[in-house]
């Protein structure tokens, strides 16, 4: 009678941890195949969207600059794209999950005239130019190599520090990627030799860009720098511990420089 009682249980607990196994396991599968749908659901926004420059339209991205995720704010995947123009970055373009929307995330990075349209619907036109170019002081002449220049530019970049900022609560300190998340091609017009973005994240999602370039003006060449903001959030950013940029909170419109979109 014991071990009937006995083979009964174990036949009860195997039973029991094989269902609890198959939840879980389904439960994993379920959580693993979000990023892989929000994937697919990007793919569709992006040819959706279409971007313009005096009705001229730009080639679209043909793959995120960045895939990311923010554990701080439980969004499991987003991945942020870039337009460029002669290899020159024009606008930045985020995408991420917000209940049962995908938001798309706008911010200028030039000085021209830009627009987007969400298939026929115009959905962004920004007044002002999205960033303002100032010369990186205390610094080096670009060197002759693109290798050189790229180290050049990892090192000014380190130089900088940024921060969210949000009222009334604890500052949130940004991390740095190490490695660029765009680098211009080799052959450019105008004054620009050569140049790179950076990206300050949490977690990894992009928080504030750091567009640097180097170029010719006149018979020197130096380096300069813009930054640019990617969350509503208020923010600082230093050089050498100087305060050299400051955001209040993003003001929602479609004509202003920084604007997120809701699909529908």
């Amino acid at each position: 009678m014991t071990k009937l009682c006995s083979t009964r249980l174990l036949i009860a607990v195997c039973i029991f941890l094989g269902t609890t196994t198959l939840l879980n396991a389904q439960e994993s599968d379920a959580v693993d195949s979000k990023p892989l749908k929000l994937k697919d659901q990007f793919s569709e926004i992006v040819e959706r969207i279409s971007l313009s420059i005096a009705d001229s339209p730009v080639g679209k991205p043909e793959q995120p600059v960045l895939s990311w995720s923010n554990p701080e704010r439980n969004t499991t995947a987003g991945a942020l794209y870039l337009w460029t123009q002669e290899g020159r970055p024009l606008a930045a373009m985020c995408l991420y999950p917000s209940l049962e929307q995908v938001h798309v995330e706008f911010q200028s990075l030039g000085s021209q005239a830009i627009s987007a349209r969400d298939r026929s619907r115009m959905i962004w036109e920004p007044n002002d130019p999205g960033v303002t170019w100032k010369d990186v002081h205390d610094g080096e002449s670009p060197l002759k190599t693109p290798f050189q220049r790229i180290r050049q530019m990892k090192s000014i970049a380190n130089r900088f520090a940024a921060t969210l900022v949000p009222p009334q609560k604890p500052s949130i300190p940004l991390r740095m990627l190490e490695r660029p998340i765009y680098r211009y091609p080799t052959k450019l017009s105008g004054d620009v030799i050569d140049g790179a973005v950076f990206t300050f994240v949490q977690g990894t999602d992009p928080e504030v860009l750091i567009l640097l370039e180097a170029y010719q003006s006149g018979s020197e060449q130096h380096y300069r720098y813009a930054l640019a903001r990617m969350s509503i959030v208020p923010t600082q950013v230093k050089i050498d511990n100087t305060l050299v940029w400051e955001t209040q909170w993003a003001t929602q419109r479609s004509y202003t420089p920084y604007w997120v979109y809701q699909t529908k």
